[in-house]
């Protein structure tokens, strides 16, 4: 999940929950704890879209980093 853990507040690079756009220097929109994540949001768009649905983007969050995680365990990455 690193680069989308928003709980360091002076992190220089996170991505939006929503739309995964970059954020840097700390400057998000909004910054929600939704269970053991802090999300960066970018703008009242993506922070309004994250607080309908915010297991949807927990959800995708998770398998991305599953993803990730996987694919650093490869055997083709040794």
């Amino acid at each position: 999940m690193s680069q989308f853990d928003a709980s360091n507040a002076n992190c220089e690079y996170v991505q939006c929950a929503v739309c995964e756009k970059t954020i840097t220097g700390g400057k998000w929109f909004a910054r929600l704890k939704h269970g053991e994540f802090m999300v960066a949001l970018c703008c009242p768009l993506c922070t309004e879209a994250f607080e309908s649905k915010p297991g949807a983007y927990v959800r995708r969050i998770e398998t991305l980093q599953f993803i990730r995680d996987a694919q650093s365990q490869s055997p083709l990455n040794e």
